[in-house]
């Protein structure tokens, strides 16, 4: 069956690999982005949703975040009230299904501001008959977000710190599995799909573990005590500049979900592969 499936977020990371798969498996995928090629839509956070933008759409993938705002009131502002105003939007428009990516850092307890915000947009997404996904920590061949970052900069210098011991347990989604489980949300019906889905693989790793298994090169850790380190980024935050880290990113990872409820995911038969390094590169 072929959809028209309408993807927020779509020159972002994850949304751009979800607008490659979803159209390989033959759907109809149309652009909502701040910067609007030929065929794409306009869509910001900051701005009204207008109805009329979604009316052809059989389902929405919403990916847009602000990574930009810089405090619980921008975060509000911006991804909490205007991810409401777009499934209200959505809704008047007879969206029969909309799907939110969220993230493994909202649960119930969860501290970084970021993982709230989430939280709180997953039970809007709720209220508007959604289902939430929640990855894991998103790798693949070129990643972005946190892991892309230490992974351009180990590849610059063997010697990277290392927030606290690095101990602390993560669970990693790969691109394509996590395209793989959209794929499966679009198709499914209704009485098959819970409100919220985690989309990672079972087993939790070591951050360290994790980073030196996606780099192509041995890397040495210096541990910073994750304190020390969250007031550095504040202070780098608090004059204007954008380090590499979010301060509150950092709150992430070190205090990451205890207890990870991997059930939906199983019931739905979707697999996360183990992680692995990546293929080495080739040489002329």
């Amino acid at each position: 069956m072929n959809l028209t499936i309408g993807i927020t977020g779509a020159g972002g990371y994850v949304g751009s690999r979800l607008c490659e798969a979803l159209t390989a498996a033959g759907h109809d995928v149309i652009r909502f982005v701040r910067r609007p090629g030929a065929n794409d839509r306009f869509f910001s956070l900051g701005d009204l949703a207008s109805p009329d933008d979604f009316e052809d759409l059989d389902i929405l993938i919403h990916c847009a975040w602000d990574m930009q705002a810089s405090n619980a009131d921008a975060v509000r502002r911006t991804n909490i009230e205007g991810s409401l105003h777009l499934l209200a939007a959505a809704r008047a428009a007879g969206v029969s299904r909309i799907i939110f990516i969220s993230t493994m850092s909202a649960y119930s307890g969860c501290k970084s501001v970021y993982g709230q915000a989430k939280l709180e947009v997953e039970t809007m997404v709720r209220q508007f008959r959604g289902i939430s996904i929640r990855p894991g920590l998103i790798y693949g061949d070129n990643p972005g977000g946190i892991v892309g970052r230490l992974l351009q900069l180990a590849e610059r210098t063997p010697v990277l710190p290392m927030i606290g011991t690095g101990n602390y347990p993560l669970h990693t989604c790969h691109e394509d599995d996590l395209c793989e489980l959209v794929l499966i949300a679009c198709m499914a019906s209704d009485r098959n799909l819970p409100p919220v889905i985690t989309a990672a693989e079972f087993t939790g790793r070591r951050f360290r573990d994790i980073v030196q298994t996606l780099s192509r090169r041995e890397l040495r850790f210096i541990p910073i005590p994750w304190r020390l380190a969250w007031f550095g980024l504040r202070g780098l935050e608090s004059v204007g500049l954008r380090p590499p880290i979010k301060s509150d990113s950092l709150i992430g990872l070190v205090h990451s979900n205890p207890a990870p409820d991997f059930s939906p995911l199983q019931r739905l038969g979707a697999r996360f592969r183990e992680l692995q390094p990546p293929e080495p590169e080739k040489t002329a």
